[in-house]
């Protein structure tokens, strides 16, 4: 053999060996995918944070604490007040004492003293004089233990007062905390990017939806009916929001919006199938997307996602297979009526188109999202449109 063809035969063994390759998913994979993902989620679910449950435990201990801050304000209060009080009495008591001091001063002299004994005009007078000094004595070193029982009291109403403030500012730290918390989650919340539960439960009825076909069948090539071409999802309607980065109305951060948004008016707006295809997954009354419809498509032999976001009410079932024609949903979005869905600030469809096979070839499709302009045409933001 010929140097030049072992060079060929070898240059060729060097491709096979090291390139890579793409087998189609099959159902078994997918089986396999959902249960690893099952097992993922019965293992943390218990540490996932910030879930629905724990965003409401939390706010009910802001709602607690709260109310711990509006009393110990009052407390506070209550202490000023005391405080006031006590140095009142501490003046009133200081006075007193700076009198009784005065006479005993004058008093306690030797000559003073016998002078005011002796000057009694008789023996009952001598004795009530000598009684009279006493007291005075006496009550002096009451005086003076009352006042500083009072300082010392004083003094600890101060101590307990600059703790409740420590106290108070620890709190009011713990509910910025856990409202910096929640607003963290609130962050991370995308038009519908599921979390764990809701991935594997689209998981599931993506399986679901290829029931009929074999395990070792390639899901790609299994059961998506062909299309032909992208139609809009509405009759008519306004372009409210573009594909693309944006800052979020009701999550105040900047994010990539995944899809376009289409407004209409009336309380039951048809949303049609963007093509012909195949119901992979549904969702409902999520958080960030409220009821939502996922669509495998297959256009010219190539795999296509569609999804179908803020709707009312859900008239197809997973597993149906629907062409363009089909009343898949209704338009809601209507914070006053889906008040669950808190990424909608008014009735309108969000309209996203992805590559390949969501739940099937990603479980995070906002990487493989384009702008649906690039296969259909919608005016300008504000523009209305009539026609699919």
């Amino acid at each position: 053999m010929k140097k030049r063809e072992k060079e060929i035969i070898f240059t060729i063994l060097l491709f096979f060996l090291f390139t890579p390759f793409v087998l189609g998913k099959t159902v078994g994979d997918l089986k396999r995918e959902v249960k690893e993902l099952e097992e993922k989620y019965n293992q943390n679910k218990k540490e996932v944070t910030l879930t629905e449950e724990e965003m409401q435990k939390t706010k009910e201990e802001i709602v607690i604490t709260k109310e711990s801050i509006t009393k110990s304000n009052e407390e506070i209060q209550k202490l000023i007040e005391e405080i006031k009080k006590l140095e009142k009495d501490i003046e009133v008591k200081n006075k007193e004492m700076k009198s009784i001091v005065h006479f005993i001063q004058i008093a306690s002299g030797e000559s003073a003293y016998m002078e005011y004994v002796f000057g009694a005009q008789s023996f009952t007078d001598f004795i009530y004089r000598v009684a009279v000094s006493e007291q005075m004595v006496s009550y002096n070193d009451k005086l003076v233990k009352d006042y500083h029982k009072l300082i010392t009291k004083n003094n600890q109403k101060q101590e307990e007062l600059k703790q409740r403030k420590i106290d108070l500012a620890k709190k009011q730290e713990q509910l910025e905390l856990a409202m910096q918390k929640i607003g963290q989650k609130l962050e991370t919340l995308n038009e519908g990017e599921l979390d764990l539960k809701e991935q594997l439960k689209v998981q599931k009825e993506a399986l679901n939806a290829y029931k009929d076909c074999s395990d070792t069948a390639d899901i790609r090539s299994c059961g998506v009916p062909d299309g032909t071409r992208f139609s809009r999802p509405l009759r008519s309607g306004r372009v409210s929001s573009e594909y693309g980065w944006r800052f979020h109305p009701t999550q105040s951060v900047w994010r990539l919006h995944s899809g376009i948004d289409l407004a209409a008016t009336g309380d039951a707006v048809p949303v049609y199938p963007t093509a012909n295809g195949k119901v992979i997954a549904i969702v409902e009354r999520y958080r960030c997307g409220g009821n939502i419809v996922y669509i495998h498509h297959n256009i010219h032999g190539n795999k296509y996602t569609s999804i179908y976001m803020h709707l009312r009410s859900i008239h197809v079932r997973v597993g149906d297979i629907v062409n363009a024609q089909t009343v898949i949903a209704t338009m809601g979005g209507d914070p006053k009526r889906e008040y669950w869905d808190g990424c909608s600030t008014g009735q309108h469809l969000h309209f996203t188109l992805a590559t390949g096979l969501y739940g099937v070839d990603y479980k995070s499709y906002e990487a493989y999202t384009f702008n649906p302009r690039k296969v259909l045409s919608f005016p300008s933001t504000g523009g209305s449109f009539v026609g699919r």
